[in-house]
């Protein structure tokens, strides 16, 4: 009776576990074609192109190959004959998984070949964006797990029916997979790889960019041939600001948040609001220190640099770098240009979010600029500041807070108001572009020294409501993203007249295109020559720009593609004052 007893219970229990095995393995199925299929751009779009292509029957033939290959590595996968395998890939697959949900959302658009490049360009800046987007990583967390498990529950009721794979053809088909993907984009470009398999496609864009890294090396820039005559002004200092805003930045009189810049009107001359080259940071300081002209984006690494064009004509040349430790080169800065300048100071802080040293490190940097233009000898000075890149929280202490309601310290954009969001970065400009301000203004003389000011970008805070980047991103639609603001400070005789006199020409007509050819000019090189190679300076009126570029500027000499570009209206509201604009001149 006991046994008969345990069998009678036994059974039903039996029989559900099919049921259940079923249903799990089900939902694993879903899982996993969902997931290939949400990753997959274009998929119909593609094969519509290819249908109406010039050999219509061989691209679609090559089409549908790569996908069977793509299907039969990922069986391969599945039914590996050694574990390890399996896992090898299932973690690798699932990784990829999750590096394509987490930039969904916060760009809210798939990832292109453009984003993998801009990621590894600006990597330095991946524990900032850390803190900033942290809550936009739990969702693809939760999604590249149930993958990874959904992979292998799919994996046993294979083995449960079909033979495993080789072992060597699983470890070594995704890879080859992968690679004919990445030699596809490098012969025909990124539109190459879409319409497949988004898990695939993006360890292709990778294994482009480290393909990149290995064959395209910079070629040897020219010497400057031109004859410096007499400098106009003995110091020559050109900031850089970090993420600052021109409509946040008292575009007109009206200095707000810096009225540092008040308190010193008779040294300012304010050009209003500019266009940065680029949204990026790497690309706008490219453009600043080599001199590029657009439409000659090509001969980006030829030019010589403004290193160069400082020592041929008598200036000991320093960039001070506030972003970054020492050993740690960015925004395009290599060892090859790093030869060309006399002294390089790294302010060696560590970067923790609202202590003091790290919130001061901007200040540190007018303690050099004393030392360095006290002596008798002419300089040249580059400074990339700190900034207000986000987090804005951690820039200014707590005690500082002139608006609220502010984010909180570590509090992810994801989870806060636009409002707070707009007051934790106002905070951020109050305190750390008015104090560097205020010491500069009040340590420098500046009867033969010359400060050109502007930031590497403008920011986005929301309100296109698109994605979630600040800045460098592709297709924001957002103006502020290029809108930076133009400053000279100099209290020299000539060079002040010089500027003032078209101040109101050029007042909102500036970009960064403008400064390189005005440092030259006073560097001392004939206003004919710097025209014709580089531009007006901003001494002249100039023709407005009003645009700045999104796309890749300095591609591989292998690559070809259309560089796109975002226009600056004049007529732009400006966020600080509810109703001003952020021009007043006719568009």
């Amino acid at each position: 009776m006991p046994v008969s007893h345990n069998r009678r219970s036994y059974r039903p229990n039996a029989a559900s576990n099919p049921v259940r095995n079923t249903l799990v393995t089900l939902v694993s199925g879903i899982v996993v074609v969902g997931v290939l299929l949400f990753l997959t751009r274009d998929f119909f779009a593609q094969l519509s192109f290819l249908s109406q292509s010039e050999n219509p029957v061989r691209n679609v033939a090559v089409f549908a190959v790569l996908w069977l290959l793509i299907l039969a590595s990922l069986k391969a996968v599945l039914t590996a004959r050694q574990m390890a395998v399996h896992v090898f890939w299932n973690v690798f697959l699932s990784g990829a998984v999750f590096v394509h949900l987490s930039f969904f959302l916060i760009l809210a658009e798939n990832l292109t070949l453009f984003d993998i490049r801009r990621m590894w360009i600006e990597r330095g800046e991946a524990g900032a964006a850390l803190l900033f987007y942290w809550s936009e990583l739990l969702l693809p967390v939760l999604f590249a797990l149930a993958f990874g498990l959904s992979l292998l529950r799919v994996r046993i009721w294979l083995l449960s029916r079909y033979s495993s794979s080789s072992s060597y053809v699983a470890a070594g088909l995704p890879a080859v997979v992968i690679g004919i993907l990445a030699a596809m984009v490098v012969m025909k470009g990124p539109a190459a790889a879409q319409g497949l398999a988004g898990i695939y496609t993006l360890p292709g864009f990778f294994s482009v960019i480290l393909f990149e890294q290995i064959v395209d090396e910079r070629p040897q820039r020219q010497p400057v041939t031109a004859i410096a005559r007499q400098p106009l002004v003995s110091n020559v200092i050109v900031v850089v600001d970090e993420s600052v805003s021109a409509d946040f930045f008292g575009q007109d009189s009206d200095y707000s948040l810096v009225p540092s810049l008040k308190a010193h009107a008779d040294a300012v001359i304010n050009y209003g609001v500019a266009t940065s080259a680029h949204n990026c940071s790497s690309y706008s300081n490219a453009v600043l220190r080599w001199g590029v002209v657009p439409g000659s984006f090509e001969q980006a690494f030829h030019l010589p640099t403004i290193w160069q064009y400082s020592q041929a004509s008598g200036y000991t040349s320093t960039y001070i770098d506030a972003q970054k430790p020492p050993g740690t080169l960015t925004n395009f800065m290599n060892t090859d240009e790093l030869g060309f300048i006399h002294q390089v100071k790294q302010l060696n802080v560590e970067q923790i979010e609202r202590h003091q040293a790290f919130m001061r490190l901007d200040f540190d940097i007018v303690d050099h600029l004393v030392s360095l233009v006290g002596d008798d000898k002419p300089d040249f000075i580059y400074i990339n500041k700190l900034g207000v890149h986000f987090p804005y929280e951690g820039k200014y202490p707590a005690s500082s807070t002139r608006f609220q309601p502010a984010m909180t310290l570590f509090e992810p954009i994801g989870h806060s108001s636009r409002q707070a969001l707009m007051n934790s970065y106002q905070n951020a400009i109050a305190w750390n572009v008015n104090g560097f301000f205020e010491r500069l203004l009040n340590s420098i003389d500046l009867d033969n020294t010359v400060v050109i000011y502007t930031s590497d970008h403008g920011q986005d805070l929301l309100e296109e409501g698109k994605g979630l980047l600040t800045h460098c991103n592709r297709n924001s639609g957002s103006a502020y993203q290029g809108m930076v603001p133009m400053l000279v400070l100099t209290t020299h005789p000539q060079l002040r007249q010089r500027f003032e006199s078209s101040q109101a020409d050029n007042f909102h007509q500036l970009s960064h295109f403008n400064v390189f050819p005005t440092v030259l000019e006073i560097l001392g090189y004939e206003h004919d020559f710097v025209k014709q190679h580089y531009g007006d300076a901003m001494f002249y009126p100039v023709e407005r720009i009003g645009k700045f570029y999104t796309s890749d500027l300095f591609l591989p000499a292998h690559t070809q593609h259309e560089y796109e570009w975002q226009s600056v209206p004049l007529q732009t509201p400006s966020r600080f004052i509810p109703g001003a604009l952020a021009s007043q001149s006719p568009d």
